[in-house]
């Protein structure tokens, strides 16, 4: 009597710069082959993954710049899924580190369902995250440039306001210029063109984020977290881009480990001692919930309260950490009970 067997392909991709390896294995014949592919070749990366015999499963390697494979890969595949590369070299043990090997590695542990995987995100979900996080990073380049220019303010004694942007520096340069150093004076004008651009992208992009925040997928977790104090359309759109689906974290301490919330703790000879917070995961995460945290002390008495009952035993920064880890938590509550912001009961 003839056996006829049923292939199950699985396809793991050793992803770098310039090169990707993959390795095809059959988990049922164990049949396994390898190819190399220049990563600039684009439409002969296609061809090779749009010919695979099927059905076949895809793993990419999670690295910084795996986006634009998953991106041309994700409409030609059966299925797409992101390997987490730290955990999968820790299941390879002892093995050879070769571009080979991962991709073998990645291939073998997807067949017999013990790959690690990473989040990926949505398409929509991806292109939010990509205008918050471009966002985030324009308004660190304003704040550094605008901490220049008050340095060269102190440095003649002459602080100015102390809240500026660039209409407030042409003001300042108007009423005191004359009375700098001439090169202070061009060093300023030089902070002046660099704050005038910095604040007209920041306009394009704020503009763009309020767009996307009305998008069906958006529209409703938005309308849950503008209810919390201290959120805003910049914490909203980067808590969204950054999370993402909130309903993959079954627990608590899931997401906040996922932020980086989650303090070290040493373990040793019986002896447990808590560290800082890990800051894994995405740092414009802990950034915006921080600058919320703030705004939360000012506008909302419990959350104050919460607030000075950890300074006066931790300090003010540790509590307002501790704000910021609590403000996730209580988001991830309302989204997912799809209700909005209510304040703790007590401190």
């Amino acid at each position: 009597m003839c056996v006829t067997l049923a292939h199950r392909w699985c396809v793991g991709i050793d992803l770098h710069k310039e090169t990707l390896t993959a390795c095809v294995y059959c988990s049922c014949c164990g049949e396994i082959r390898f190819q190399k592919l220049v990563c600039r070749c684009r439409k002969q990366i296609a061809e090779f993954f749009g010919s695979l015999p099927r059905p076949h499963v895809v793993a990419i390697e999670a690295v910084g710049f795996y986006r634009w494979l998953w991106e041309l890969l994700e409409p030609l595949v059966d299925k797409l899924v992101l390997a987490d590369a730290t955990q999968a070299r820790a299941l390879a043990g002892r093995r050879m580190k070769t571009d080979r090997e991962d991709a073998q590695n990645i291939a073998e542990l997807l067949a017999c369902g013990r790959l690690p995987v990473a989040y990926a995100p949505p398409f929509e979900v991806q292109v939010l995250r990509d205008c918050s996080r471009q966002r985030n990073a324009l308004s660190r380049q304003h704040a550094h440039v605008l901490h220049r220019a008050k340095s060269v303010m102190n440095a003649n004694n002459r602080p100015g306001p102390a809240r500026m942007d660039s209409a407030a520096l042409i003001r300042y340069l108007k009423a005191f210029e004359s009375r700098l150093p001439e090169r202070h004076g061009r060093y300023l004008w030089q902070c002046v063109d660099q704050l005038v651009l910095i604040e007209r992208q920041l306009s394009h992009l704020e503009i763009e984020l309020e767009r996307l925040l009305t998008q069906p997928t958006f529209a409703p977790l938005a309308a849950i977290l503008h209810t919390f104090p201290g959120v805003g359309l910049v914490t909203c759109s980067t808590v969204l881009a950054e999370v993402g689906d909130f309903n993959r974290f079954t627990y608590r301490k899931a997401i906040s480990r996922y932020a980086g919330f989650d303090p070290r703790t040493f373990d040793s000879a019986g002896k447990q001692r808590a560290g800082h917070i890990s800051k894994r995961g995405p740092s414009n995460l802990r950034w915006v919930l921080g600058q919320a945290a703030w705004t939360a002390v000012r506008l909302d008495p419990q959350v104050k309260r919460i607030w000075l009952r950890i300074s006066r035993k931790s300090g003010k920064k540790v509590a307002i950490v501790a704000i910021a880890r609590r403000m996730l938590l209580w988001m991830w509550r309302a989204v997912r009970a799809g209700q909005p912001y209510r304040a703790p009961a007590s401190a």
